[in-house]
């Protein structure tokens, strides 16, 4: 009865900090005047729809090419995370014992995020997590402007094999530090991201609707938001 309180709790917090603005996905909003929250998340697992969950989240607040706050939580999965996980983000089942669990982090996240775009590389991976933990739970789902960094990689060097994050960390000469936790993922990709607006700019891709327009799979937003 409690976790129901919660929850419903929850729903009426969380639901308004997912309806974005109307304003937001103005075609003419300059890309480089736009708030952006570059965010990451470590799971136990790649398998989100089979049972794998977030242990942590971590993002970073740009504002015209600078980061000015950063965001991070733990989460508790109510599950073991299994050992190759604990080694390869350094996350232990001792630290996430008394850690938050998925909904209250989503919600520290998204109070964080509110009202901002945003990004993240592979951006599915991360929002399969997000929405599978809000659906379940409140029957809700994000719905923010979400720039993908990895599709404007695909659109940037179509003839290459890989567009991971390692591979455009080594291009563009950017210090890996802290590789495969949340906020230092999240610390990278904004750098990456950085770059890539700068690369934008160079082919005339100023704004959001020239964004669209020429990488339709790049920046997506709800359904009833319209450019």
């Amino acid at each position: 009865m409690a976790l129901l309180k919660k929850n419903h709790q929850l729903f009426h917090e969380i639901q308004p900090l997912l309806i974005p603005k109307k304003e937001m996905v103005d075609p003419d909003h300059r890309l480089k005047e736009i708030e952006y929250v570059v965010f990451d998340t470590e799971t136990t697992g790649f398998h989100p729809y089979a049972g794998d969950q977030i242990i942590a989240i971590g993002a970073v607040k740009l504002v015209r090419g600078q980061i000015t706050e950063t965001f991070h939580t733990y989460v508790n999965p109510l599950r073991e995370v299994p050992k190759e996980i604990e080694i390869l983000t350094g996350i232990t089942n001792l630290q996430l014992k008394d850690q938050p669990f998925i909904l209250e982090a989503i919600y520290q996240f998204l109070k964080f995020a509110h009202q901002s775009y945003l990004v993240a590389h592979s951006a599915d991976f991360d929002l399969h997590f997000l929405n599978i933990a809000l659906k379940k739970h409140l029957g809700l789902k994000v719905r923010q402007p979400i720039i993908d960094t990895m599709n404007i990689s695909f659109h940037l060097y179509p003839r290459w094999e890989s567009h991971e994050l390692d591979r455009l960390l080594a291009y563009y000469q950017i210090p890996i530090i802290d590789r495969h936790t949340a906020l230092g993922d999240a610390k990278m990709t904004a750098k990456l991201f950085l770059c890539f607006l700068d690369q934008l700019e160079e082919r005339g891709i100023t704004t959001v609707g020239a964004l669209k327009r020429s990488m339709p799979s790049v920046c997506r937003q709800a359904p009833y938001l319209k450019f």
